[in-house]
């Protein structure tokens, strides 16, 4: 059974999964052939590189694979913006830097937004590299400004894009050069050997499925871990839909942790996915609370606001399945929410954390679609900046950022998961509340 299986993965099978969604979501299989020989020269020898700095704009698939990429290079000048956090955004000095804005749709409304707040703050377009689908409209405005268009492969979802254009242009500014790319990716070459042994993987980690769901170990830790990060999204986005799926918590055993590792995973991720009878490659339970963030901030309707009772969330925390934090709060403030999560943990159980609103486009489908009995705390720190309206917007950063983490919070109690928010004005403050002695 397993040659066979691994005969039709091979030949790009479509029919191995769920929904209709794989006819075309199956490119990644191919990238190695692909981007690896003269397409990895050619890029190097013609992007722009006036600065040692380099801001990374995007979200989810479009951003983590350059943290796993950097990771890999200590000292490396790039920066990684996933997020719409006020603070964060307003130390950022878009000035004498190259920029990457990558969005797969071209329509990610964080990117969008640190696009334009760049381009009025320093940005030359010069410097500016996009990376998107053909036929966005964010092409169109890189085009438009003179910027450097990379296209990348409309049939690969975002959180399979790796080893194209989403993880390989960042690479280099991380300090990769195509020598050392293809040395580390040449393990991610498909062959049977990688196959079977991902599908060993996957049936390894599937002896833990109890009711449609399991605990899968991450290694390290997302909020502080590019590899973590990346492998979070790959498995909490293919996995939790349906009711079922695996969640991604910090513990072992570490299943990979560097670029080469990517394509093994991506096939255990997709073969966790058709074992749980799940299409792959959706992410059903996301819309919603985009639209919902957009309503928001259209002024149709009202920032409700429905503080919450300590003593209430911590009996939810008690009682869950496993505990979620969404820490909305600056990037600087990442190791203070890691260890907020340890602390939960030891008294809770089970306890995954990220920052708002990168969780959005990793964890977010999951806590929505997944396996219920999950109590997440979300955590707004009140941002010390300035509102400042985006240009061509009629919002801020302030008011996008709050959109999000309050949208997120009415799309989950729609599916009658508890969520408790904590506004405060630092991450210890939460600790407080929730009684936790340092």
């Amino acid at each position: 059974m397993s040659d066979n299986l691994a005969t039709r993965l091979l030949s790009g099978d479509a029919a191995l999964f769920e929904g209709k969604s794989a006819k075309h979501a199956l490119g990644w299989l191919r990238h190695t052939e692909r981007y690896l020989g003269p397409w990895l020269d050619d890029m190097d020898a013609n992007r722009p590189r006036r600065y040692g700095r380099t801001l990374l704009l995007g979200m989810g698939g479009s951003s983590s694979p350059a943290r796993l990429y950097a990771e890999s290079r200590p000292g490396n000048a790039l920066a990684v913006l996933d997020t719409s956090n006020p603070d964060t955004i307003a130390a950022t000095e878009f000035a004498e830097a190259t920029v990457i804005a990558a969005s797969k749709s071209g329509t990610t409304v964080e990117t969008q937004a640190l696009l334009a707040h760049a381009l009025a703050h320093g940005l030359d377009p010069v410097d500016l590299i996009v990376i998107t689908d053909p036929g966005t409209s964010l092409a169109e405005l890189a085009t438009a400004l003179g910027a450097f268009l990379v296209y990348a492969d409309p049939d690969t979802p975002g959180r399979f894009s790796g080893l194209s254009p989403y993880g390989l242009v960042p690479a280099f500014y991380a300090g990769w050069t195509p020598a050392t790319l293809r040395e580390e990716l040449a393990a991610c070459e498909l062959t049977h050997d990688l196959v079977a042994r991902a599908i060993e993987e996957a049936g390894a980690a599937a002896n833990d499925v109890v009711d449609g769901w399991a605990f899968y170990g991450l290694g390290g830790d997302p909020i502080t871990s590019g590899g973590a990060l990346w492998l979070e999204q790959l498995v909490a986005e293919t996995t939790g839909k349906s009711g079922r799926g695996f969640i991604p918590r910090v513990g072992p055993p570490a299943s990979g942790g560097r670029p080469g590792d990517m394509q093994r995973l991506h096939l255990v991720s997709v073969l966790l996915a058709r074992g749980l009878g799940v299409n792959p490659f959706d992410q059903p339970d996301v819309d919603g609370a985009k639209r919902a963030v957009l309503m928001l901030l259209s002024g149709d309707e009202a920032f409700d606001e429905a503080p919450a009772d300590p003593a209430a969330t911590r009996a939810a925390l008690a009682a869950s399945r496993y505990n979620a934090i969404q820490a909305f709060a600056p990037l600087e403030a990442a190791a203070d929410v890691a260890a907020l999560r340890r602390r939960v943990e030891e008294r809770y159980g089970p306890t995954t954390a990220n920052l708002g609103p990168r969780y959005l486009h990793s964890t977010g489908q999951l806590h929505k679609g997944g396996p219920d009995g999950v109590a997440a705390l979300q955590i707004i720190v009140r941002p010390r900046s300035a509102p400042e309206r985006i240009v061509g917007r009629r919002y801020s950063f302030h008011e996008l950022h709050l959109a999000q983490a309050r949208a997120d919070a009415r799309a989950m109690r729609e599916r009658q998961r508890f969520v408790a928010q904590l506004f405060v004005d630092d991450v210890a403050e939460a600790a407080q509340l929730l009684e936790l002695q340092p």
